[in-house]
């Protein structure tokens, strides 16, 4: 991923974190399980940050 991609990733995902971790909460009940779901969604969410287009919900 180029930096300046980098950095958007950072300023567009990563505020969102907390918000992730207590969705994956309320879903899995267990703070280990919600950590992991939260980790690979973010994976998956830098790994794919490419084919997001600027503008649409990020939060959907």
């Amino acid at each position: 991923m180029e930096a300046a991609a980098r950095r958007n990733f950072e300023q567009t995902a990563l505020p969102l974190l907390d918000n992730l971790y207590g969705a994956a909460i309320r879903l899995t009940r267990d703070p280990s399980e919600a950590e992991d779901l939260v980790q690979d969604s973010m994976v998956r969410a830098y790994r794919f940050w490419d084919t997001f287009k600027q503008g649409t919900n990020i939060k959907a």
